[in-house]
């Protein structure tokens, strides 16, 4: 009778350490609360896995095409937007301009910093696109995929705000 009890005891503590495991697990962005007061919605991408903020008033058009993904925010009536592109890359992070500058030969970096958004090593800068004029540029590589947000210049502070909350599930 002791073995059946001891046995009835350890499948229950399994049962309940399974159950918290489970229960406790990853909600999406429901675990992280929102951590600027100017950023008051959140986009989740449940395929790629991450969870971004930004300013009330703005819309997401999310545009798919095979494996590239194009995400713009934008406010109604105004210039204030940013994008983030997503496409699958084969090469490891971090990017580093070297590596920009072999895809991309005539761009022009600024600036260029590292920072970290989501655990990873972001390259940041300025370019010029001959169409819209300044730019600021976030780019990094998670998972086989590489990320890179702009917006027009003058909107920095904003982009620098919405990637400050990009996180990964």
């Amino acid at each position: 009778m002791k073995i059946i009890n001891w046995k009835l005891i350890i499948l229950i503590l399994i049962a309940a350490a399974g159950a918290f495991w489970y229960l406790r697990g990853d909600n999406g962005g429901e675990n992280y609360p929102f951590t600027n007061p100017e950023l008051t919605e959140r986009y989740e991408d449940e395929g790629l896995g991450f969870f971004v903020d930004y300013p009330e008033g703005f819309t997401v058009n999310n545009t798919e095409e095979e494996n590239v993904k194009v995400l713009v925010f934008s406010k109604a009536n105004s210039q204030e937007s940013f994008q983030i592109f997503i496409m699958p890359y084969d090469e490891p992070g971090p990017i580093t301009p070297e590596r920009i500058l072999i895809d991309q030969p005539n761009i022009v970096m600024k600036n260029p910093q590292t920072v970290e958004i989501a655990g990873e090593e972001a390259l940041v800068f300025f370019s010029t696109d001959p169409d819209i004029g300044d730019v600021r540029e976030v780019w990094f590589v998670h998972q086989d995929h590489l990320y890179q947000a702009s917006t027009y210049a003058k909107y920095d502070e904003l982009l620098s705000k919405v990637m400050k909350t990009f996180r990964f599930k």
